[in-house]
């Protein structure tokens, strides 16, 4: 039992815990700025998931640049086109429209549709009665 226990001591020695990032910030609004991009910028290793809930490498990599260009000064979407261009549009959980046109139009495409089918639907059983 005592071997055990020094080898899970020893374990924690050479392992260690991960490593817990922090970051200060010189106001709140900087503060609440960064904590806001992270929940906005998935992870490209990671499926489904913020940068914000992410352990991974490349996500504290991409904590690490929102913090510096927000010490800089940049504004949020120059930080999210910047990270657009790094990492490609589905970087955001925002879709842009110009890249997305058909995504964006489809549910009201689809809605005036099913109107159409509807109306051609009811057209049809008024004849019949």
């Amino acid at each position: 039992m005592k071997a055990f226990l020094l080898i899970l001591l020893l374990s924690q020695l050479v392992y260690g815990e991960d490593e817990f990032m922090t970051f200060s910030f010189i106001n709140d609004s900087d503060e609440k700025r960064f904590y806001s991009l992270q929940k906005e910028v998935s992870c490209p290793l990671c499926e489904g998931s913020s940068i914000a809930g992410s352990n991974a490498p490349i996500a504290a990599d991409i904590k690490n640049k929102i913090y510096t260009e927000i010490l800089l000064g940049k504004s949020d979407e120059e930080i999210l086109a910047n990270l657009r261009d790094i990492f490609g549009e589905e970087v955001t959980y925002k879709p842009s429209f110009e890249n997305n046109i058909f995504l964006w139009l489809f549910p009201l495409i689809f809605f005036l549709l099913i109107l159409f089918a509807a109306r051609i639907f009811l057209k049809k059983n008024d004849k019949k009665v």
